[in-house]
């Protein structure tokens, strides 16, 4: 069966959520028969080849459009007038339209799956079974950065929120099923044709049996994209208003900031106060298994944190603030620690390091919590599941055909 899958970015190498979402999501297609063609950006020579080389494998075609900066920042100057989000005139282009059109015709697939809403004017108008993975709710994570940016750029995240939250409305008019990562961000959006499909894991404990014994070692650790603001903001913060606390309590122990291209903020606090910022890391278990404590005070932010299901699929005793944990639903209340301010995580991180039973409690319910509810080959069961909604929402009575071909 002909998927056609496209996303802003390309899933490879999936150091971000969506690229994740997708890179895990077409493997298991192509475990389950499907031929994925597959549509994406690119913003370079070597991303292409990387891209390409990695997966062929996994799909049937691979078609590859290419950002530049310039003229990606000249096409966001049309939210002036034609007054759409800045993210979907990034993307958008109407000679790519055209192209993809094209692919599309000639292809001529059963469903079409867009991922995120940064794309979705490529088909928002077109009369075909369609599906939209929103994966968390853009508008949102835009309102609650406006409140934590300066003075000159709250405006515009305000502006770009509000532009957001009536395209994601027109989005679910218009695609016939949508899906999102979390119930809180399905609440925000408030419509019924929105399907929540949490993230998964591939940290299982089949993985983790190929790494040796690891001693722990006196470790505190964050991990993240190192750009994301909602990580910078997370690990800034706790820095100046937490960490001298547990610093001077306990100075034998680091606190480690693992992930990509961390901005100035981040690799100024390296060095300071047993603070380690490791940058890229090749294998994020080895970092996690090795740590005692896994810490995620984000402040800010939407959809689903995949850093902390993989803490906790490594055994990682972890903490975490609120706004971290509202993608991550079914806990029962002992799998991880929630704490709501600095007194609380202060009181968090010193009772864990007093107590190692209380620290394999944690590590052996959180562990079994992700085990037992996180895996892709769930979220693409309900993916698959989804795609056939959407063909029966489009057209009931000729959909028959269309829907077994997506079953089977």
């Amino acid at each position: 069966m002909n998927v056609m899958y496209m996303s802003s970015r390309p899933p490879y190498p999936p150091h971000k959520g969506d690229q994740l979402i997708a890179w895990e999501q077409i493997k298991q297609l192509k475990a389950n028969g499907y031929q994925i063609h597959l549509i994406t950006f690119v913003k370079s020579e070597q991303e292409r080849e990387l891209v390409r080389d990695k997966l062929a494998p996994y799909c049937k075609e691979i078609i590859l459009f290419t950002t530049h900066p310039l003229q990606s920042l000249l096409r966001s100057l049309k939210t002036i007038y034609n007054l759409k989000p800045i993210q979907v005139n990034l993307f958008f282009h109407p000679k790519v339209k055209e192209h993809v059109m094209d692919i599309y015709k000639r292809i001529n697939p059963e469903i079409i799956h867009v991922q995120t809403a940064r794309v979705a004017e490529y088909f928002i108008d077109t009369n075909v079974p369609k599906c939209i993975d929103m994966i968390d709710a853009l508008s949102l994570n835009m309102e609650r950065r406006a409140k934590t940016e300066s003075n000159w750029l709250k405006p515009l995240f305000q502006l770009e929120s509000q532009l957001m939250r009536r395209y994601e409305q027109e989005i679910l008019m218009k695609f016939d099923r949508a899906m999102i990562v979390s119930e809180s961000d399905k609440k925000y959006l408030s419509s019924g044709h929105i399907v929540v499909n949490p993230n998964g894991t591939s940290i299982t404990k089949q993985h983790l049996s190929h790494y040796p014994n690891t001693t722990k070692k006196k470790i505190i650790l964050f991990h993240g994209n190192m750009q994301y603001y909602p990580n910078v903001e997370a690990v800034v913060d706790f820095v100046k208003e937490v960490w001298p606390h547990i610093h001077h309590a306990y100075p034998e122990y680091q606190f480690y900031i693992v992930g990509k291209d961390p901005v100035k903020k981040v690799t100024a606090l390296h060095g300071k106060d047993n603070v380690v910022v490791t940058g890229f890391v090749e294998d994020i278990c080895s970092q996690l298994l090795q740590a005692e404590i896994g810490i995620y005070p984000m402040k800010s932010g939407t959809g689903m944190q995949n850093k902390i299901v993989e803490s906790m699929a490594c055994g990682l005793p972890t903490i975490a603030y609120p706004i971290a944990l509202q993608g991550i639903s079914g806990r029962r209340g002992d799998e991880l620690i929630c704490t709501g301010s600095k007194e609380e995580i202060i009181a968090a991180i010193k009772g864990l390091i007093e107590s190692p039973e209380l620290q394999e409690h944690y590590a052996v319910t959180g562990q079994a919590f992700v085990q037992s509810n996180y895996s892709w080959e769930h979220n693409c069961s309900r993916l698959i599941q989804t795609w056939k909604d959407a063909v029966m929402h489009r057209d009931p009575k000729s959909s028959g055909k269309m829907v077994q071909m997506l079953v089977h």
